[in-house]
């Protein structure tokens, strides 16, 4: 295999140095992936651009000057004003909440949409390593068929074998080339899709997909922590967040019924040569706008967000209980085919290619063999491939995994 890949790159690379092609292991292009990714940057502009928002919601509005001269002919006047809202007063304790909830509100939907991208990419990474393994055992039952073409040929013309099992074999070949080649064409689809994601520059357009690390994951961590995944997923924690800042808000609504109060302070001069300080008191007298219907929005607001959550919770919990449902099923599948002694199938083609060449069974049997050893194979790696994405589903479904639990896999 790396002599293939060499030589192909060494062909092409004149040609195009984006069919350059680079072998990387699960926890290789994961690391790739968030340095490069264009959507992970994407989700930290909006986290950094909310935050700005939640700091900037708690400044306290800026005094106003002003500078005015009456002349009068006769006489003069001079003021110098400065004035200051002060609502900010029985306010800033719920702005403050409300800025506080945002922000937080505002990391939760970061590491969820970091999570669910995360959890994207490593089902793009098991696709192309299935699609390796496709085109790997789809490689080798062709080249038993070519094998075995050459062989029936030359026997076909020494009279030792007739037309028809020539013919048999060259279908049965045929159709293992197209399968082949329709494979190799997802393989190439599925390399790419993969290497537009870990590398930004597009300077590698295809990744490899090594094998994972272990061929069955430790699911025990994470079934144990099945009864906390509504504890531990952000997309929860930002929803509580978010109904805690609008709770702030109703409550900033219900003081604002004195919105705009203000003091004023000043300096006045007069012609005559008198002077002096002087302070002034900004009331807004709440006699038609009443805030009525702005306070009853922003409680349906609130009593909305709460059953929001509620669905939420709810929500959470199905989705780990349908991935661990899933994951054990995988598992289960995993272990039945184990026992059914499936994995005797490369045993069963090398013993059927030793008996042709000693004239114990024909063609046709030949065939049936190659054929049982291809099903046989793309079965085994069908199952490993969906036990690891249920496995991810499940790791995305509670939360993710401890640090140290995530380096034993």
């Amino acid at each position: 295999m790396v002599v293939t890949v060499t030589l192909a790159v060494a062909v092409m690379a004149p040609a195009a140095h984006a069919q350059e092609v680079q072998s990387l292991s699960l926890e290789e292009a994961v690391d790739l992936f968030v340095t490069n990714s264009a959507e992970l940057d994407l989700a930290r502009s909006r986290l950094r651009s909310r935050l700005g928002d939640s700091r900037q919601s708690r400044a306290i509005s800026n005094p106003t000057a002003s500078f005015t001269n009456e002349d009068l002919g006769l006489s003069s006047e001079q003021y110098f004003n400065v004035t200051q809202r002060v609502d900010f007063l029985w306010q800033r304790g719920p702005r403050n909440r409300n800025a506080e909830a945002r922000a937080s509100s505002a990391r939760s939907e970061f590491q969820a949409d970091s999570a669910r991208i995360v959890l994207e990419m490593k089902q793009v990474f098991l696709a192309a390593w299935e699609g390796t393994q496709i085109v790997a055992a789809l490689s080798e039952t062709d080249g038993v068929f070519d094998a075995l073409v050459e062989d029936a040929s030359a026997r076909v013309a020494q009279g030792d074998l007739a037309s028809y099992d020539l013919r048999r074999l060259r279908v049965a070949s045929a159709t293992a080339k197209q399968r082949l080649t329709q494979a190799e064409l997802s393989l190439a689809g599925a390399e790419r899709r993969l290497g537009s994601l870990v590398s930004r520059d597009r300077s590698i357009s295809r990744i490899r997909a090594l094998p994972p690390a272990l061929d069955v994951p430790d699911v025990t961590i994470a079934l144990a922590l099945l009864g906390e995944a509504t504890a531990r997923r952000p997309e929860l924690d930002g929803a509580r967040a978010m109904t805690e800042a609008l709770e702030a808000t109703a409550s900033l609504v219900g003081r604002s019924r004195l919105e705009g109060v203000g003091l004023t302070g000043g300096f006045k001069q007069q012609s005559d040569g008198r002077s002096g300080l002087f302070l002034g008191l900004q009331v807004s007298v709440p006699l038609f706008d009443r805030k009525g219907g702005a306070m009853a929005a922003a409680q349906a607001e609130v009593d909305r967000s709460r059953s929001v959550l509620e669905l939420l919770r709810v929500s959470i919990e199905r989705e780990a209980a349908l991935a661990e449902a899933r994951l054990l099923a995988a598992s289960q599948q995993r272990v039945l085919l184990d026992e059914s002694g499936i994995g005797e199938s490369e045993e069963l083609i090398t013993i059927a290619r030793i008996a042709y060449d000693e004239g114990v069974v024909g063609i046709v049997e030949l065939v049936d063999a190659a054929d049982a050893f291809l099903e046989a194979r793309l079965l085994a790696n069908s199952i490993r491939a969906e036990e690891w994405r249920a496995f991810f589903e499940l790791e995305h479904a509670v939360g993710g995994l401890p640090v140290d639990a995530g380096a034993q896999r």
